[in-house]
């Protein structure tokens, strides 16, 4: 008997629905989780300050907000650590690449929360308002150091992703956040390999330490 997987949106008994949600359950198991040795120290509090701004949301709009206001963050850091030229000419074409994805998917999960007739929070400004979210981009000197910075932030990004994909309800919410955690998974193995570290360290990635 075909499993029936009940969504907001209806039954999905259809092939398309159900076969998108065997994917994502997939990818859930084999896309994403880091082990905790592979965590910084000082990754704990961001992950712990995503972590608890996702558990504290009810509802798809407020878990949209949550994810818009990570995006914007994650827009700011890479503009920030580009303009700061502390990168190779290479490493800062990857850096804008990864903003432009980040601010794709701004402007997706902003359409989306406007289809659910809310408003989007205004785009981050300046240092200050990231480090209310994750310390420390001021501190940044050297290439290692934004190196860091990103992989702590794109691995808050997973864990806030996997986190809302527990409690959204609708099931085209469902298929654009699985679609925007795989691709900050992208993001993790792009950095890392940047870095000189393994680019997969563990089979599965929630960003959980």
């Amino acid at each position: 008997m075909t499993e029936r997987i009940v969504i907001a949106d209806g039954d999905a008994d259809t092939a398309s629905i159900a076969a998108f949600e065997r994917d994502r359950r997939e990818l859930l198991r084999r896309g994403f989780a880091l082990g905790g040795a592979a965590i910084a120290a000082s990754s704990v509090s961001l992950l712990l300050s995503v972590r608890n701004a996702f558990a504290q949301a009810t509802g798809d709009a407020a878990i949209l907000e949550r994810s818009i206001q990570l995006e914007n963050l994650s827009v700011l850091t890479y503009e920030t650590v580009i303009a700061g030229d502390l990168l190779s000419p290479a490493l800062a074409r990857t850096a804008r690449r990864l903003r432009d994805h980040e601010r794709e998917h701004a402007q997706t999960l902003t359409t989306a929360l406007t289809d659910l007739g809310g408003t989007a929070p205004a785009p981050a400004k300046g240092v200050a308002e990231i480090d209310e979210v994750a310390e420390g981009l001021g501190d940044v000197k050297t290439r290692a150091d934004v190196l860091n910075f990103a992989i702590e932030l794109e691995t808050a990004a997973v864990a806030a992703y996997h986190e809302a994909h527990g409690k959204l309800i609708e099931a085209r919410l469902l298929q654009t956040v699985a679609s925007i955690m795989a691709n900050e998974g992208q993001h993790l193995v792009v950095l890392r390999m940047a870095a000189g570290q393994d680019p997969v360290p563990n089979a599965f990635e929630t960003g959980a330490s």
